[in-house]
């Protein structure tokens, strides 16, 4: 919350945050905007701030977790089963949830705005929607991803309406700092993403960074400058970092082409509200895998994933055998590797074969199975 709380502050007196070498700014990789929105805070103390935000994360969480409900479920279902329901899902991301309250971070924002712009778009509310879900986006970038795909399901006045709310976001902050201060935050802040430390080795090769990039980088590479980190699976092989790159985008790529390819139509027309929740969740696991700097924190993103898989399963009646276990090894994954469990020591080494990232593939897994080989029932819609 500091990086956040100083931005604010700067901000506020036109100075410039966007400073690699600066340690209290570093790493805010966020736009104008969202240092504007952290000025109304700076304006106190930063103890108080710090309780404020707490407080403001704390309601969006609950927010989030409600509208997702109303998103997920295509019928009305009774009290037991949306107890399941919240239950069950929140058991996945719930450590997740407090690291965030706790660290301060931004993602309860980032995802609560996708999630409630996403049950909006789904309400027909498209403007209102894309106006919320665009907010995520000035938070965190990867939710960009989302707009290929509704351009490919031929949404494209909600596509029109998201890039429009973005360069809104974007030239917003004129009316506070002045439009020549902002053209400059906004001309200094794409070379502040690529000369930061986002791809710096030593943050792509730490066991706390559970991206997809990481993942595969580790597997490849001796990393010798963490102590007490454990011998990697192919770094004998000597792979150049080229190929390591290569190997990483031809994974990318086909999760996200997996993540954009409709099932087959006469399933999509029946089902279409349950087809769009899925690749809803499978795009925001994308969201969370492509962040090059995927601490614990990001992977609140699964929330979703958990939630269209359990309320799958409770529709099912637990029938799909197959997709409760993918739910049960990606929740043992998730939870099972934690301090409390398994110590620092092996939770530290555990860490570099990325087990967060391997429980967010196995969720993938999981709702490409529904998408994919479940026949369409009547039931689901």
């Amino acid at each position: 919350f500091h990086c956040f709380y100083t931005s604010g502050k700067r901000i506020l007196s036109q100075e410039n945050i966007y400073v690699i070498k600066d340690r209290e700014t570093s790493e805010f990789r966020y736009a104008p905007i969202f240092a504007v929105a952290m000025s109304g805070l700076a304006l106190m103390n930063e103890g108080k701030a710090d309780t404020i935000w707490y407080l403001i994360n704390f309601f969006l969480v609950i927010l989030a977790l409600f509208y997702l409900k109303k998103l997920v479920t295509l019928q009305e279902i009774d009290s037991k089963s949306v107890f399941i329901l919240y239950l069950v899902s929140i058991l996945g991301v719930i450590r997740i949830a407090f690291h965030n309250l706790n660290s301060g971070q931004s993602n309860i924002l980032m995802f609560s705005s996708m999630v409630i712009g996403l049950y909006y778009i789904h309400k027909k509310r498209e403007l209102l929607g894309a106006v919320i879900f665009a907010f995520s986006i000035m938070v965190k970038y990867t939710p960009l991803i989302f707009i290929p795909y509704f351009l490919l399901r031929k949404k494209f006045k909600l596509s029109l309406y998201i890039i429009s709310a973005i360069f809104l976001y974007l030239f917003l902050p004129s009316l506070f700092i002045g439009l020549k201060t902002n053209l400059e935050y906004i001309k200094g802040l794409i070379p502040f993403l690529t000369n930061s430390t986002i791809l710096d080795q030593i943050t792509i090769l730490t066991g706390k960074n559970q991206s997809l990039l990481s993942a595969v980088y580790r597997s490849f590479t001796p990393c010798v400058a963490y102590f007490h980190a454990p011998p990697m699976p192919f770094q004998s092989w000597n792979v150049n970092p080229v190929v390591i790159k290569t190997v990483f985008l031809g994974l990318a790529l086909i999760l996200y082409s997996l993540a954009l390819i409709p099932p087959k139509k006469i399933n999509f027309n029946k089902n279409a509200r349950m087809y769009y929740n899925i690749d809803y969740a499978l795009l925001s696991i994308c969201s969370v895998l492509f962040n090059m700097n995927a601490w614990l924190h990001a992977f609140i993103l699964l929330s979703m994933g958990y939630f269209v898989i359990v309320y799958y399963l409770i529709r099912n009646i637990f029938k799909d055998r197959l997709v409760l276990a993918l739910l049960i090894i990606s929740y043992a994954f998730n939870l099972f590797t934690t301090q409390s469990v398994v110590g620092k020591t092996l939770m530290y080494k555990i860490y570099f074969y990325s087990p967060i990232t391997i429980s967010a593939l196995i969720t993938f897994i999981g709702l490409l199975k529904i998408k994919f080989l479940t026949p369409p029932s009547a039931e689901f819609r």
